[in-house]
């Protein structure tokens, strides 16, 4: 993932949050030049904080013939807690399943934990009392990844609404690193160890990383919703997402794990048409019409 000034963006990442930013945008801009037209609708309006916080800006994506119009997949945008928008071509792509509730959450360095995970509290409450949807499901890649699985943290220990099912892509979950693949030698075209680091600094609270900034940390994993989690075998976060599976199999939560060979972070997205990801995105969609179902 290259700049167009030659960097790369996550090494941008580590010296200036704004250039970083506005890199990943162009580079996501230049990869929706090549796709056609998204032919549903798209809208866009805020919903009201939680106690106070600031309203939170959302778009909705429905597909044209949506197999599951009772039900409600709150997306969360990847870029680390730091970068990306809630624009996001991935959150259109399953709009043909339900409609799609795509969230503009704060991000650091401008909003630490646990705001993020209390803006997506916010939109589950919203969502349950405005359209009493048959099943609220919360998705994300990456840092959306995570971010779904301190919501569901937080929305439990709120006593919030239910919450049907958990959808981690390569969830961004732990924010020490401290395993045999957090440590793994990452080339500086994907997300490092090093990049990984500093945006936890930036997001995490700052006396230490709470279950709702990095759910790693929670000890209690016990009534949570049940999981799809996925990840590549070359990804700094695939330890720690094979160990969260099995701490929420062991804590009776319902989970799928799916690992991939050869595959490093972000691949199904950034790499579409390979094989890999051909399965991958088959297997996320299978999951999650299931669930929907």
């Amino acid at each position: 993932m290259i700049a167009a000034d030659g960097p790369y963006i996550f090494e941008i990442l580590q010296a200036d949050v704004a250039s970083a930013r506005a890199a990943l945008d162009a580079l996501f801009d230049q990869m929706a030049v090549d796709l056609p037209e998204y032919e549903g609708q798209k809208d866009e309006y805020h919903m009201p904080g939680l106690d106070g916080d600031p309203d939170i800006a959302v778009i909705e994506y429905r597909g044209r013939d949506v197999l599951f119009p009772d039900c409600t997949v709150i997306w969360l945008h990847g870029g680390g807690y730091v970068m990306g928008s809630a624009d996001d071509l991935s959150a259109q792509g399953y709009s043909s399943l339900a409609p799609v509730i795509s969230v503009d959450y704060r991000m650091a360095p401008e909003h630490r934990a646990p705001s993020a995970a209390r803006d997506v509290c916010a939109v589950i409450e919203r969502v349950a009392k405005n359209r009493r949807s048959r099943k609220i499901i919360l998705a994300g890649p990456s840092a959306g990844g995570g971010l779904a699985a301190s919501a569901a943290l937080l929305n439990r220990d709120r006593g919030g609404p239910e919450i049907a099912f958990q959808l981690l892509i390569y969830p961004m979950l732990d924010d020490e690193h401290d395993t045999p693949s957090g440590h793994m030698d990452i080339p500086p075209s994907t997300w490092t160890r090093a990049t990984s680091l500093h945006a936890w600094s930036l997001y995490a609270e700052e006396n230490g990383a709470s279950p709702y900034a990095a759910a790693a940390r929670a000890t209690d994993l016990t009534g949570l919703p049940p999981a799809y989690i996925m990840c590549g075998d070359l990804d700094l976060f695939l330890d720690e997402d094979i160990a969260y599976a099995n701490r929420l199999r062991s804590s009776g939560v319902p989970v799928e794990l799916a690992i991939y060979p050869g595959a490093p972070h972000g691949f199904n997205g950034f790499a579409p048409q390979a094989a890999v990801s051909k399965r991958a995105n088959a297997s996320i969609r299978m999951a999650l019409e299931h669930a929907l179902s």
